[in-house]
C-alpha cells in the first residue's frame, strides 16, 4: 500500500518526465531537494508538489483526485508565479504556514551556494539578489532562511 507521500512523488516525477532546469539537470531534482530539506509529512508532500501548477502541465483538478484539501490549498498558494503583481501569490503564502515552509525551503535551494557556485558571476549574483528579494517578501533574511534548512535525506 502507498502513503500519501508515495503518490505525490511519483505525482511529481509523471509531471517533470523529460523537463530540465536551468542547469540541464532534470526538473524533479529541484522539488525533491526541496522535499528532503523537511520533516513533516505535510511539508514534505507539498514540497514535491509546489512547482507543478507552474511548470507542468498538471492542474489543480489533477491534484484534487489525491490530495486532502488543506495540502491542496497549500500547493495553490504556492502555484502562482512571482510576478503577481496584485501580491496573492504572497499573501496566500503567508497565510498558510505548510506553504510558508515550503516557500522557505524552495528559496532556500534556489540560493544555495554550492549550487550556484556552477553560474557565471552575474547570474549568480541576480539568483542571490532574488532569493533575497523573496525573503525579504516574506519577513525574513536569506542568511536566516539558509541556515534554517537541514536536510533530512529520506531516500525516496
Amino acid at each position: 500500500m502507498t502513503t500519501l507521500l508515495d503518490d505525490a512523488i511519483h505525482f511529481a516525477r509523471v509531471a517533470y518526465a523529460d523537463r530540465r532546469d536551468s542547469f540541464g539537470r532534470p526538473a524533479i531534482e529541484h522539488p525533491l531537494r526541496v522535499m528532503d530539506a523537511l520533516a513533516s509529512e505535510d511539508n514534505r508532500i507539498v514540497a514535491v508538489l509546489h512547482d507543478t501548477l507552474v511548470n507542468s502541465v498538471a492542474t489543480v483538478g489533477d491534484l484534487r483526485a489525491f490530495l486532502p484539501s488543506r495540502l491542496l490549498m497549500a500547493v495553490t498558494a504556492l502555484g502562482h508565479t512571482d510576478e503577481d503583481a496584485d501580491g496573492i501569490s504572497l499573501q496566500s503564502t503567508l497565510a498558510d504556514p505548510i506553504a510558508l515552509t515550503v516557500k522557505l525551503a524552495c528559496i532556500a535551494d534556489l540560493s544555495d551556494p554550492a549550487r550556484l557556485a556552477d553560474l557565471d558571476p552575474f547570474t549568480r549574483r541576480s539568483r542571490e539578489a532574488q532569493a533575497a528579494d523573496a525573503a525579504r517578501a516574506l519577513g525574513t533574511t536569506l542568511p536566516a532562511v539558509r541556515a534554517l534548512m537541514v536536510p533530512v535525506g529520506v531516500p525516496h
